[in-house]
């Protein structure tokens, strides 16, 4: 994994969208842009094919500019989580992955397009476990998507986030079964 220096968190934001709903998207120069499906699914810019469930949308521009993302299911509603990084390598491109999160109680790298370490993990209630960073001295950004984590001896549940600065190694603990936790080390 390339890791990119001054990799920052810019902001979160969460879009439920209701039937036939819409949301724009603005982000500034030089974003990596990662959007998660936790359940629907999406179509972006009117690109010819959606990204459902289990997929991740990667975007990285050098420029200012907008996206538009769409439910594109017309009797069901969607939720996304969406990700803005500054970051300071050149270049644009986008990509879709699938994002398989049938392996419980263990990382799973969300993107391989991302320059620096993304974490997403399923895991069964009472197990717990330590992440040591790739740079010591960073932070990690961690959100619970669902169920209950102690993470780095606080209490977090579903949606709740944390950034948590000058780490070595990250320690987690699932409260919950199927509990679901993402992390980035910014």
């Amino acid at each position: 994994m390339v890791i990119e220096e001054d990799c920052r968190l810019r902001r979160t934001i969460e879009v439920v969208f209701d039937r036939n709903g819409s949301f724009e998207l603005k982000y500034q120069s030089n974003s990596s842009i990662l959007i998660i499906v936790l359940y629907g699914e999406i179509l972006i810019n009117d690109f010819e094919k959606p990204i459902s469930a289990e997929q991740i949308f990667t975007l990285k521009s050098s420029d200012n500019n907008f996206l538009t993302i769409k439910n594109n299911l017309p009797n069901e509603k969607a939720d996304i989580l969406i990700f803005e990084l500054k970051s300071k390598t050149e270049g644009d491109f986008f990509t879709v992955e699938d994002l398989n999160l049938d392996q419980k109680n263990t990382l799973i790298q969300i993107s391989e397009n991302l320059k620096l370490p993304n974490f997403i993990g399923l895991y069964d209630g009472r197990r717990e476990e330590e992440y040591s960073l790739y740079k010591k001295g960073k932070s990690i950004f961690g959100m619970v998507i669902n169920g209950a984590f102690e993470f780095q001896n606080r209490l977090m549940e579903v949606r709740d986030a944390i950034i948590i600065s000058k780490l070595e190694t990250l320690e987690f603990e699932a409260l919950s079964e199927n509990a679901l936790i993402i992390f980035f080390e910014i």
